[in-house]
């Protein structure tokens, strides 16, 4: 699965990193982004852009610390919807269930898992792949900067762990957090005093948490099926030929069974069949491009049994004819001379 960022969290460090002088469309290009992506704060994006947005900035400004300085200046519009729910939360110890319920349905490039231990609590980090030092100091400020800031007191972890080295002196980490921060330890964490979980916030509210709780519920429900429908696409795109596949095939190739794929298909309004339909359209324009393919070889290629099929299909997914089409891309264009 792709790990993705919301896109308020990209559009944050864009202006925060245009306050330190540098120009949001070199960024933009830099990190490989439209800023039509931006436009909606609850889409979420490859996390990649997210990564390559804080290395220019690291490199721009000569500040491998970056990462630890863009989360001190964390305010909860950052996450999203996520960041209302928190901000209304009755305490900081429901804000931390909350965020580690939630937090995967917007950012997905690193878990913070809240964990209670007999003499302590703590937000270990974990993500399945190795990420950037910035990402995980940016998260660690980020959710201390919320607890001081929600709670309007300036508490201190016990003790804070990463697991890569000091990107900067040491003494720049222990002034933010206040407590001892080692480097180089076998995971990162955040400790603190099981206390503070108590700590009321300023701006609690039990019924707004109670329907935004509810919607982000709703959508974990729905975060399975939406990723196999995805995983169904890819599958079928790569793997479209004549005879087409079935949903047993499909389900076989996800690693589940014929019931559950239908379900999930269900949830997201759609179906096997539809979800067929569409791959072949895409791939249809996609091969259409290539003019060493026939629109037969095409045809083949779709999975359709007889050419007629396919420019029926066809005439309803664009209303013209796979040649038309190809005829008028070519003189758009200019590949094509008449």
């Amino acid at each position: 699965m792709q790990a993705t960022v919301a896109a308020s969290l990209i559009s944050a460090l864009l202006d925060y990193l245009q306050t330190q002088g540098l120009k949001r469309s070199t960024l933009l290009q830099q990190a490989g982004l439209d800023s039509a992506a931006l436009a909606l704060p609850q889409r979420t994006i490859e996390a990649v852009h997210y990564e390559r947005l804080l290395a220019a900035g690291i490199a721009h400004l000569h500040n491998p610390l970056l990462g630890l300085e863009f989360g001190t200046t964390a305010q909860p519009e950052r996450w999203g919807r996520l960041g209302f729910l928190l901000r209304h939360s009755a305490t900081l110890g429901e804000a931390l269930s909350y965020q580690a319920r939630f937090a995967h349905l917007v950012n997905s490039i690193g878990e913070g898992r809240f964990v209670e231990r007999s003499d302590d609590v703590a937000i270990e980090w974990h993500s399945a792949d190795v990420v950037m030092p910035a990402v995980i100091e940016e998260a660690f400020a980020a959710w201390l900067c919320f607890a001081r800031w929600a709670s309007g007191r300036n508490e201190s972890p016990q003790c804070v762990e990463f697991s890569h080295r000091a990107q900067g002196d040491p003494a720049i980490y222990r002034e933010f957090f206040q407590c001892d921060v080692r480097f180089s330890c076998t995971t990162s964490q955040l400790c603190f005093d099981p206390g503070l979980l108590e700590l009321p916030l300023h701006g609690a509210d039990a019924q707004l948490t109670a329907y935004v709780s509810a919607e982000f519920d709703q959508k974990a429900r729905r975060a399975p099926s939406l990723e196999t429908l995805r995983q169904l696409q890819a599958w079928l795109l790569a793997t479209l030929c004549a005879p087409p596949p079935t949903l047993t095939d499909a389900a076989e190739a996800l690693q589940i069974n014929d019931r559950t794929l239908q379900h999930r298909l269900q949830t997201q309004n759609t179906t096997f069949r539809q979800s067929l339909d569409n791959a072949r359209h895409t791939l249809a324009l996609r091969l259409l491009v290539d003019a060493g393919l026939s629109i037969g070889d095409i045809s083949h290629r779709l999975g359709f049994s007889e050419q007629s099929a396919f420019q029926r299909a066809f005439k309803r997914w664009t209303g013209v004819t796979p040649l038309a089409w190809r005829r008028m891309r070519y003189e758009r264009t200019g590949l094509l001379n008449e």
